[in-house]
C-alpha cells in the first residue's frame, strides 16, 4: 500500500512538472529574500546581499519536494540605479531532480517618496527523472519507458515584475515564469503558450513604528492564474528592538499556517526559521513543512543606509 501511494505521488508530481515547468515554487523565506517571487526586487537591499535557504516539504512523506537556493544581488554602483542578481535553484521531488540557474536585471527611478524598481529574469531550467528509484509493486515497471534516466534539454525561461518601496511600504506585481511547456507523445518538452497557466504574483505591506523597539510588519501575497484557485498568503512580523522578528503567516488555498522566527545577529547577518502546519488533507501524514534561512550584506560595499525592513 505504501508502495502505491509512493507511486501515485511520484506521478502527480512528474506530471505537473511536465504541463507547467517551471513554475516558481512557494516558500515562506519569500519574506525575507523578495527576489524569489519578483524579480525587480534585485537591487533594492542596497547591498550586496547573499542569501541561503532550505526548505523540506511535508516531512515524513517519501518523495516530498526539497528546495535550495542560492542568491545574489546588489546595485552596480552608489547611484543604486541599475542592480544585477543570479539566482541558483535545486529542486527535488520523487524521483525528478531539477535545477534552474537565471540572471536578473532591475533598474529603479525615483518616484513620489519612494523608488520604483522595474526588472527582469532570464536563465534555463534542466530537469531529470531517474526512473530507476520508481519502486513497483511486483518489482516490474508497467511501461519499458519507465526504465534508465530521461534528461531534459535546457528549459529557457524569464519573467518580469516591478517593485515600488519606501521606508514605510512596499507593493510588487510580478510574473516570475512567463513560458509554460508540456511533454508530448515522445516525452519530449516544448512551449506551450498557455497564458491560463501564467501565475501572477501581487505583494504588498506596510511597517507600522509603535515605538523605536517595537514595530509591526503586517503583509500579504497573492499569487493568481485563471486555471487554479487564488491563492492568498496573510503575513504579520513583531519586530523587537531590530534584534528579534518573531511572526507568522496563514496561506489560505493551502490550508497552512506558518510560524516565523528571524534573528538580526549583525547589522549584516539574518537567521530565519520557518514551520509550516498543515491544517488540511495532510494532517495526518506530515509533521509540517521546515525552511531555514541565512542572509549576508555586505554594507561596507555599497552605501547602505538605515535597516531596511523590506
Amino acid at each position: 500500500m505504501k508502495r502505491r501511494a509512493y507511486i501515485l505521488f511520484v506521478f502527480v508530481f512528474m506530471l505537473q512538472a511536465l504541463v507547467s515547468a517551471q513554475q516558481t515554487p512557494i516558500t515562506s523565506q519569500y519574506l525575507t529574500n523578495g527576489l524569489v517571487i519578483n524579480p525587480a526586487y534585485a537591487g533594492t537591499r542596497g547591498a550586496l546581499s547573499a542569501n541561503i535557504s532550505y526548505r523540506k516539504q511535508w516531512a515524513r512523506i517519501v518523495g516530498a519536494p526539497q528546495f535550495q537556493n542560492l542568491s545574489l544581488h546588489s546595485p552596480v554602483n552608489k547611484k543604486e540605479k541599475v542592480a544585477l542578481g543570479l539566482v541558483a535553484e535545486y529542486v527535488t521531488y520523487g524521483v525528478t531532480k531539477d535545477v534552474g540557474i537565471y540572471g536578473f536585471y532591475a533598474y529603479n527611478v525615483h518616484l513620489g517618496g519612494g523608488k520604483l524598481s522595474m526588472g527582469a529574469k532570464g536563465g534555463v531550467d534542466f530537469s531529470n527523472i531517474n526512473y530507476n528509484d520508481l519502486k513497483f509493486p511486483d518489482g516490474n515497471p508497467p511501461d519499458p519507458l519507465l526504465m534508465n534516466n530521461s534528461k531534459y534539454p535546457p528549459l529557457p525561461n524569464f519573467g518580469v515584475g516591478f517593485y515600488y518601496y519606501t521606508d514605510k511600504f512596499f507593493a510588487g506585481l510580478s510574473v516570475p515564469s512567463i513560458l509554460t511547456y508540456q511533454s508530448d507523445e515522445l516525452d519530449e518538452s516544448k512551449v506551450s503558450p498557455n497564458f491560463r497557466m501564467f501565475k501572477t504574483y501581487f505583494s504588498a505591506g506596510v511597517l507600522l513604528r509603535f515605538t523605536d523597539a517595537f514595530k509591526v510588519k503586517p503583509s500579504m501575497l497573492l499569487r493568481y492564474s485563471m486555471s487554479e484557485p487564488l491563492e492568498i498568503d496573510l503575513n504579520a512580523n513583531f519586530i523587537i528592538a531590530d534584534l528579534v522578528w518573531i511572526g507568522g503567516s496563514y496561506r489560505i488555498a493551502e490550508k497552512a499556517a506558518v510560524a516565523l522566527l528571524d534573528l538580526q545577529v549583525t547589522p549584516q547577518l539574518k537567521i530565519g526559521y520557518s514551520y509550516d502546519y498543515q491544517l488540511g488533507h495532510l494532517t495526518n501524514y506530515t509533521s509540517g513543512t521546515h525552511e531555514v534561512s541565512l542572509r549576508y550584506e555586505f554594507e561596507f560595499s555599497v552605501s547602505a543606509t538605515s535597516p531596511r525592513y523590506f
